[in-house]
């Protein structure tokens, strides 16, 4: 949309969007709680369109060394906003849960007039569709329905319903409806199903196969030279693990400081300011290394994951032991760990592919949700069987108030709970670490603003680049003049070969 309608008008979309859904959501009866998911959905999808919309108009006009300068200060603001959300939640649900939603209202529309006085003529329009043979010389543009035609609807509805219906599978299971019933199964087994179409449709969208051939005007919501780049599949799944940690940090430990220690929703809410530290730490650290020295993708990705499982793995032990200033640690060191990730996936994944920049930044947008609804699930399973508490439960803080002869027996379930609860997701957080050490390496260079930069300028390693560093080859040095080509031509291997 951002392509066919030009990035203020999409934005601008987005942003109403998130007005409608809060508002929604804000006068929503307590006896309809439909209209309540109406206005989540609405605000899910402004949210997604605002995260993809803004990231790209980031990386527009600029090359990706620029690019990684402005993303240092959304990183910075987004990932400490994931630790203050829930704290400034806390305190606003406490007066009134309307006051989650409404507080949106005034900040959209101050949005919308910043958007269209401030950032209006600086954003790119309409951008030229080559399947329709537009170009940036000749200036020529069809017609708005035939610009339509070329968004990917099947790959979009099958995308769509594939990944959800498995989130939803995943979230009933052993929570709401045993996992070996119909409610379960047959949203799993559906959602694989459209997720195998939706990559076999992908795949017939590519250049010379049938559905190309049959819709010659039609762009591809993900192309399929992105879906199976090594690093790119490698990065979606090392994102998701993120997601589970950074989700796993603001819930579980939420119910460990009410159920465990004792906290008020409140008190529980504020220890998550531990959090913030960490994450905004690791956002500075990344924002050095990819801005400063040395200038590259691999190393804050590489060791954000190693930090996150270490923190998360860690956090089991600090519970167990009980240990709260431990915790408050593994807490920020998680932070870190996330931090560090933040920016650094996507600008690895831009330029891979700078040309599909959208469909990179969109593709890695959904890591972080679906990461944390993956873990959440996992983790909510185990909490549940492990401590015969409900992790959906409203209120942690009855466990206190039981009689002494149950209190005591009920606190120490909670906590193995929560303990087991974070050891089922470390795991996977360590298999990422892994799938970290497989990924290749960008330098990024100064490169040009213009528009078309084609990110010539930086030094793309498509390989294992840890191998190399193992070999003692310095694989980027800028001064030997070596360039490697972009994923979006012809691949180039590096002497040596990895």
């Amino acid at each position: 949309m951002a392509d066919i309608f030009g990035r203020n008008a999409t934005l601008n979309i987005t942003i109403i969007f998130m007005l409608v859904g809060s508002a929604l959501c804000t006068g929503a009866p307590t006896t309809a709680f439909p209209v309540l998911l109406l206005g989540r959905g609405f605000q899910g999808l402004a949210a997604a369109g605002i995260n993809v919309v803004v990231r790209t108009i980031l990386a527009d006009r600029v090359s990706l060394a620029e690019n990684a300068r402005n993303w240092s200060v959304f990183a910075l603001t987004g990932g400490i906003s994931y630790a203050l959300g829930p704290v400034i939640g806390g305190y606003l649900t406490s007066a009134d849960w309307r006051w989650c939603f409404a507080i949106n209202l005034p900040i959209g529309v101050v949005a919308i007039g910043i958007v269209f006085l401030v950032l209006r003529k600086e954003l790119l329009g309409p951008q030229p569709i080559p399947e329709l043979d537009e170009t940036s010389e000749t200036g020529r543009r069809e017609k708005l329905a035939a610009r339509l035609q070329t968004v990917d609807v099947g790959g979009q509805l099958l995308f769509l319903f594939g990944f959800g219906l498995i989130v939803l599978g995943l979230t009933w299971g052993g929570a709401t409806y045993p996992w070996d019933s119909a409610a379960v199964l047959v949203p799993l087994i559906v959602g694989v199903i459209l997720t195998v179409a939706f990559c076999f449709w992908e795949h017939s969208m590519a250049p010379g196969n049938v559905l190309s051939e049959k819709w010659p005007w039609q762009r591809p919501m993900i192309p399929w030279k992105i879906l199976t780049h090594k690093d790119i599949c490698l990065l979606f799944f090392t994102e998701t693990t993120s997601g589970m940690a950074l989700y796993a940090i603001l819930y579980f430990t939420n119910i460990y400081f009410i159920s465990v220690e004792g906290y008020s929703s409140d008190k529980a809410g504020v220890q998550l300011l531990y959090f913030t530290p960490g994450i905004g730490g690791g956002v500075i650290a990344s924002s050095l290394l990819c801005n400063r020295w040395p200038r590259m993708t691999w190393p804050p990705i590489f060791f954000g994951t190693l930090v996150e499982a270490a923190g998360v793995g860690m956090m089991a032990y600090a519970m167990w032991t009980e240990n709260t200033s431990t915790v408050y640690g593994m807490m920020a060191l998680t932070g870190v760990g996330v931090g560090l990730r933040f920016m650094a996936a996507p600008l690895h994944g831009v330029g891979l592919f700078r040309k599909n920049r959208a469909s990179v930044i969109g593709l890695l947008a959904v890591c972080v949700p679906l990461g944390g609804s993956l873990g959440l699930t996992i983790m909510s399973t185990v909490f549940n069987n492990t401590s015969g508490l409900d992790s959906d439960a409203t209120d942690f803080s009855e466990i206190q108030n039981q009689p002494d002869s149950l209190r005591d027996a009920a606190i120490e379930n909670a906590k193995m709970g929560c303990v087991w609860a974070f050891v089922s997701i470390t795991p996977l957080l360590v298999l990422s670490f892994f799938c970290s050490m497989l990924l290749g390496n960008i330098k990024l260079g100064q490169g040009s603003t213009d528009e078309d930069d084609d990110g010539s300028n930086n030094i793309i390693f498509e390989g294992i680049y840890l191998l190399g560093l193992l070999r003692g080859k310095n694989m980027l040095d800028e001064e030997s003049g070596m360039r490697l080509k972009s994923a979006e031509s012809e691949p180039m291997e590096y002497q040596g070969g990895y």
